[in-house]
């Protein structure tokens, strides 16, 4: 699943009516919505703000909704979500802010100026791929715990969380397309004896892209 990262902003001109295209990660309606205010109160006095958003769910369709706001109908919302849908990206709201410059566009001029608004802000997001990647937990006495993090830091492994009891424990996921037998080979490498590890609950995370 694809996604940005925070938030972008940008803003162009069409015979003198100002676009101003805000661009925000939100991983539920609600937090769509709450963009959309959050826009509209920083530009009260705009004429238009048209929006858009794509919201994934796992268990049946992507929610999707959008919104002309005055504009003639299906000259900006829909558009905009088009825009939105081709792009491979999911959990994003747009909202194009209008400041209308005293010249019509026409129907055609608006689908294009909105399409373009929506475009130019995602060309300047940032934009993560968000993957599931599965954990691990090592056992091991308390005198091997450092070396044994430092090597695995060393070679790409991220380290979650730590416990030192009696013993150490280390939660931690391994690099993409690592296999169990392989941590273990390696880990049994670097420690001269063999070692095995425990699957551990599944982590999400984001790679910038």
């Amino acid at each position: 699943m694809r996604t940005i990262y925070g938030s972008a902003r940008s803003e162009s001109e069409i015979k003198r009516s100002r676009f101003i295209s805000s661009l925000a990660r939100t991983d539920s309606e609600q937090a769509a919505r709450e963009f959309i205010s959050q826009v509209r109160r920083e530009f009260p006095d705009a004429r238009h703000h048209c929006t858009a958003f794509l919201i994934h769910q796992d268990t049946g369709p992507d929610t999707t909704r959008s919104s002309d706001d005055g504009e003639p109908a299906g000259t900006a919302g829909n558009p905009m979500l088009k825009v939105l849908t081709e792009s491979g990206l999911t959990n994003v709201t747009c909202v194009v802010t209008r400041y209308f410059g005293g010249t019509k566009l026409g129907t055609g001029g608006l689908v294009r100026a909105y399409s373009q608004a929506v475009k130019q802000v995602l060309e300047a997001a940032q934009t993560v791929r968000i993957v599931t990647q599965p954990s691990y937990r090592l056992h091991l006495p308390i005198g091997e715990a450092g070396k044994i993090e430092g090597k695995l830091t060393q070679n790409g492994y991220q380290i979650l969380a730590r416990d030192f009891a009696q013993d150490a424990t280390l939660r931690f996921t391994a690099r993409p397309k690592t296999t169990q037998s392989e941590i273990e080979s390696y880990l049994s490498s670097i420690s001269g004896r063999e070692i095995s590890v425990q699957m551990a609950p599944d982590i999400t995370c984001e790679l910038p892209e």
